[in-house]
């Protein structure tokens, strides 16, 4: 399910667009500590930490304290993926509404076989109650986007406990300063702007996962809760690398993307927090590796 490396942007997206078809399962009480991964690189009078996000969480997760905690209350401004406004989401939602959609003479059955153009039919009307003629006028990437949203968020994920949203809503409470490493558009073209064939590739593949996506998403939050480089690159990556397209656009582009902002934070003379998903940060095209092959020395301290 390759839509959950920008779950966070989506969900502020679609609140309100998508109709839940039932109640969320309630979040466990018994209390989680993690440990997510966080690298600090330091040059002169600059330091900048990174740490790896989960976009979504279930409420009951404890990640905030420690090194984490300590970091972020001694860092000047907070940036993240991208910064969200009230005026960026509703020209976004505009954007995504234009891009959703077939014209009058396509439909989603012209990408699809027959097997899995029925197993979407039925996932449609199962999580958000639409019948086959509005289904099938919506493209792969919209419908990925808004399964991926509501299967995640029905096992008691929520966006509000999300690492994301939590520094976020802490950053404003103490006046600091954040900013985005892209523009909200960025993130949502490098979805949205993919041939069909790839975006029906995806909508297979999420599909395929939601038939054991409690295992699929356990997988997930164990990997990220352990801090561990190496099992998040195998959890996240190694799948992810099998479709390539999808891979490049969404991963590898927007790290290369990213990379001068970040390098002038390292070479600036201010403490920063960068928040982004722990996906972006592991593995050969992550920004931790493209960091020290330009000869920064990244150390991870947690």
């Amino acid at each position: 399910m390759f839509f959950s490396i920008s779950l966070r942007l989506f969900t502020i997206l679609f609140f309100g667009v998508v109709t839940l078809s039932g109640p969320l399962r309630a979040a466990e009480t018994d209390v989680v500590n993690a440990s997510p991964a966080l690298w600090q690189v330091k040059k002169g009078q600059g330091k900048v930490y990174l740490l790896g996000s989960f976009h979504l969480l279930p409420k009951n997760y404890q990640w905030f304290d420690g090194i984490i905690s300590q970091s972020f209350d001694s860092s000047e401004e907070l940036v993240m993926e991208a910064k969200m406004t009230s005026e960026a989401t509703a020209a976004l939602q505009a954007t995504v509404m234009k891009n959703a959609f077939f014209a009058a003479d396509d439909n989603l059955q012209n990408y699809l076989d027959r097997v899995y153009y029925d197993k979407i039919l039925e996932q449609a009307k199962k999580l958000m109650g639409m019948d086959e003629a509005a289904t099938r006028k919506m493209k792969p990437w919209f419908l990925g986007l808004q399964i991926s949203v509501i299967s995640i968020m029905s096992t008691g994920m929520d966006p509000s406990s999300g690492v994301d949203k939590y520094l976020e809503v802490l950053a404003g409470k103490e006046n600091m300063a954040i900013s985005g490493l892209e523009t909200p558009q960025d993130s949502m073209n490098a979805l949205m702007k993919h041939p069909l064939s790839v975006q029906s590739a995806m909508l297979t593949d999420t599909l395929d996962k939601l038939e054991d996506f409690k295992s699929y998403i356990n997988s997930y939050l164990k990997a990220w809760a352990s801090g561990d480089s190496d099992v998040l690159s195998k959890t996240m990556i190694d799948d992810m690398a099998t479709h390539q397209a999808m891979y490049q656009a969404l991963l590898v582009d927007r790290n290369k993307n990213w990379l001068p902002a970040i390098e002038a934070h390292i070479n600036g003379d201010k403490t920063i927090f960068i928040v982004v998903g722990a996906a972006h940060l592991v593995g050969p095209d992550g920004i931790v590796r493209m960091l020290r092959d330009k000869g920064y020395q990244v150390d991870k301290i947690q």
